[in-house]
């Protein structure tokens, strides 16, 4: 089974993925966002199976339909960034969060945030830095290529025997800009085996131009 439909993430599951040591060491941990900025990004997912007729049990948020979500900064206060969280179905139905996240990893379980959502972490993030919202460290920074120019952008990868992907952020906001996560499900007694690809790419955003991306 080959096919695209459109998902939504589940952050739970989706970014417990710790890849290294830490070493944090900095004291101020600021977001680079401010009230009235947003981002809306595109979401979909990938499926490829070794079987026509799947019977392999694939959990249900995995097979979500939501095609766009929406990040709308209402507020920053210290290291706590203020959001309403929109989700966009194909069949036009919205449904909308409302939470806040601590960009601080030591301070990470202060608040509860949505079960689902897109990550985001402190502006100006170097290597060896934790990203609290997605539980990984960053890899480093390379400079990415946009319509408006050049950016640069953190970076975090993994690469587990049943799931891998990269992930990246915008280096000046802390606003993730794309990431791409394979995982795998498996059945060992049928031998049946799906490998499901998301991607999540920022489309839109009153911060820069980036379309043509």
């Amino acid at each position: 089974m080959n096919g695209k439909i459109p998902v939504i993430i589940s952050l739970t599951l989706l970014f417990s993925l710790l890849v290294g040591p830490s070493a944090n060491s900095r004291e101020s941990w600021t977001p680079g966002v401010t009230s009235g900025d947003y981002f809306t990004y595109q979401m979909y997912g990938i499926y490829a199976s070794t079987r026509q007729n799947l019977s392999l049990a694939i959990p249900e948020f995995e097979k979500n339909t939501t095609s766009w979500a929406r990040i709308n900064i209402t507020g920053v206060s210290g290291s706590t960034i203020y959001q309403i969280y929109t989700l966009h179905y194909v069949d036009g139905r919205e449904s909308t969060f409302v939470f806040q996240t601590d960009v601080n990893p030591h301070n990470q379980g202060t608040f509860k945030i949505a079960d689902k959502g897109v990550p985001i972490c402190a502006a100006n993030l170097t290597r060896g830095e934790k990203i609290p919202t997605a539980e990984l460290i960053l890899n480093g920074t390379v400079i990415r290529e946009y319509f408006d120019g050049l950016r640069l952008t953190s970076y975090a990868r993994w690469n587990f025997s049943d799931d891998w992907g990269d992930i990246y952020f915008d280096h000046n906001t802390g606003v993730m800009v794309e990431l791409r996560r394979t995982h795998v499900f498996a059945n060992e007694v049928t031998g049946e085996v799906v490998e499901k690809t998301d991607v999540i790419k920022l489309l839109d955003t009153n911060r820069w131009q980036i379309s043509g991306t």
